[in-house]
């Protein structure tokens, strides 16, 4: 049965009436109360959906009733005030609103340099066009900022639409046809506050694969919104790009999308902005007001990003190399500028960099320096770690266990050649043997424990952690055997939450590769990719998917000092579930049984690339 959602327009207020009443103490308007500020400052999204305020599970509304997005503080609330203060600078008459998540931010937004991309200027270079996507955003996310001020003052002659990506994570609790319900609330919406506007309302781009959930769930999403003929509207125009982003076969045409498979090539702007033309030119009569607007001073104030972190995603080649060679050259240019950490390598710390490393984590993720949301930064520039909770008078409990572990390295050193080291996260950690002093527990000892082994896991980690340990001194003077990397499950809760990119995630793992093979580039790599947690079909879980996804399309096994382990059919049972026995909380960490599956994996891996493939181990079973 399919949810139908009733949509009204009430007078005078010309607001929507939504078929749930938001939570919000302040449903409309900019700026927010002290109250409305804390609500959806203080409150995670999942929080503030609806039904929750009444303690009762109504997934088929999420998608069409208003809620701010939420990236961890003030981040997201942030972005949407850049915005709003943008859409103020050019209120009145516009041309073409751009109306979406990162797919639309892509364009070329205000939040980077402001400047429209090349595809859109090269067929609309007298459009004012305004752009207010958010990457990230949800439907809901969308309906909230149009409420809120994100586009008051504004007459724009067309409006491009094109929203629902993001909502195909929820989609296994909402159901697609309340996801094509949202996207008709959206228009809805647009409709009522700009009853002349043209709407032009692009249905949601293939992505990833046939037979991916994913792929399968926009397809389903798009038929919905054909059932709903939206259409019928004479100021609507409904755009299929289906056909011009696949091929025959259904896969989809790969030079139009970057390596994570959902965003956009310049190529495929280049499409997309052919096939809008004669829409725009139709409905604007090939006559524009020009292509100037203004950015607030504030934003225009700060320093803009370089062309590397507008368009990460693109360069998965090699990372350069400071002219010493000794150490690598980040995306983000202000880190390697000194801009940020005052010692950008070495062990051990300066005076001033301890300082630095004692301030809060999130205040010294890239762009915090310049007030400034660079999430696609976060992964790809090395940052000290540091525990929640900690008051910095007591010191950085994180970084002592670096310490801890740069003193293991030493000590093993010191007794001869290691065989092995193990760098990652709090599941590299539960092999034991690292900073907290435990012994490597049975599942090692069963297959490597003859072989030196020094372990530099530590609990939380995500990929820029062990970027910065790297450079601070974790390796330095030792070439061992193998190094066993695995890291980014920590990073998947933030791509989920904040908006960052799947592909700075795989990048941020693909430096982590090039940087141990420029510091120790005698020892052999296993790179074990993320091991399938949570629901590996619902949110977090499936960014995990994405990012091995993108991990394998790098063949990082053309270097054969490299070899990519993946354990995924291991840990889940046919129906894609997780194999629950194999883990301690039944979702994350690895039990005594799922360290034994690890270890029986791992070892061929290992006994490959020292050279002792067929040899028995003495401590292996018969």
């Amino acid at each position: 049965m399919r949810f139908i959602l009733p949509l009204f327009l009430t007078t005078p207020l010309l607001a929507l009436e939504y078929a749930h009443k938001p939570a919000d103490p302040q449903p409309t308007g900019w700026p927010l109360t002290a109250e409305e500020r804390a609500y959806v400052v203080e409150k995670p999204e999942h929080d503030r959906r609806p039904g929750r305020e009444i303690s009762k599970h109504l997934p088929q509304l999420w998608p069409s009733v208003p809620t701010a997005g939420h990236w961890g503080g003030t981040s997201w609330l942030n972005t949407h005030a850049k915005l709003v203060a943008y859409v103020q600078a050019n209120a009145g008459p516009v041309d073409v609103l751009l109306v979406g998540d990162s797919i639309t931010q892509q364009w070329g937004s205000p939040l980077d340099k402001g400047v429209l991309n090349t595809a859109w200027l090269q067929q609309f270079p007298n459009y004012k066009t305004l752009n207010i996507g958010i990457g990230g955003d949800k439907i809901q996310n969308v309906l909230w900022r149009l409420d809120h001020g994100g586009v008051d003052g504004l007459q724009p002659r067309a409006i491009v639409l094109m929203i629902g990506n993001n909502n195909m994570f929820f989609t296994a609790e909402t159901g697609v046809a309340a996801a094509a319900e949202g996207v008709k609330t959206c228009l809805a919406n647009l409709r009522e506050k700009f009853p002349s506007a043209d709407v032009i309302l692009a249905k949601i781009l293939p992505c990833h694969a046939p037979k991916n959930r994913f792929y399968e769930d926009i397809v389903l999403t798009n038929a919905e919104l054909d059932r709903l003929a939206l259409g019928s509207d004479p100021k609507v125009r409904v755009l299929d790009l289906t056909n011009d982003f696949l091929n025959a076969d259904g896969t989809i045409k790969q030079a139009l999308f970057i390596a994570d498979n959902i965003h956009l090539s310049l190529e495929g702007y280049t499409v997309y902005a052919g096939r809008l033309k004669p829409l725009l030119d139709a409905a604007l009569g090939a006559e524009g007001l020009g292509s100037a607007v203004k950015i607030p001073s504030a934003n225009s104030a700060a320093p803009s990003a370089p062309a590397a972190e507008k368009r990460l995603e693109t360069s998965m080649g090699p990372a350069p190399k400071t002219a010493d060679g000794k150490s690598l050259v980040y995306p983000y240019a202000p880190y390697n500028e000194g801009k940020l950490d005052p010692q950008l390598s070495g062990w051990p710390l300066t005076d001033a960099e301890k300082s630095w490393v004692l301030r809060d984590e999130y205040t010294r993720k890239p762009g915090h320096e310049a007030q400034k949301h660079l999430p696609g930064m976060w992964f790809v520039t090395p940052t000290a770690g540091r525990w929640r909770g900690e008051d910095a008078t007591h010191g950085n409990a994180w970084l002592a266990h670096h310490a801890a572990n740069i003193a293991n390295v030493a000590n093993a050193r010191a007794a001869g050649a290691i065989d092995i080291a193990l760098l990652g996260d709090s599941i590299t950690q539960g092999w034991g043997g690292g900073w907290d002093g435990t012994p490597f527990n049975a599942a090692w000892n069963t297959y490597f424990g003859s072989s030196k082994t020094v372990n530099l896991g530590i609990g939380g980690d995500r990929m820029e952690h062990i970027l910065w340990r790297l450079d601070h001194g974790a390796l330095d003077g030792v070439s061992p055997g193998v190094i066993v990397l695995m890291v980014g499950v920590n990073n998947a809760p933030l791509i989920q939450a904040n908006g960052v990119p799947v592909a700075s995630a795989v990048r941020g793992i693909q430096l982590c590769i090039e940087n141990l093979r420029m510091r120790c580039p005698q020892s052999r790599i296993v790179l074990v990719q993320i091991i399938p947690a949570f629901d590996p079909e619902k949110e977090i879980g499936a960014k995990v998917r994405e990012i091995n996804a993108g991990l394998a399309a790098l063949q990082l096994e053309s270097d054969p000092q490299v070899r990519v382990l993946d354990l995924w059919q291991d840990f889940t049972n046919a129906d894609g579930t997780l194999k629950a026995a194999l883990y301690s909380d039944k979702h994350l960490h690895l039990s005594a049984a799922g360290y034994e599956v690890f270890a029986a994996k791992l070892k061929p891996a290992v006994e490959k690339l020292l050279g002792n493939e067929g040899k028995p181990h003495p401590k292996s079973p018969k």
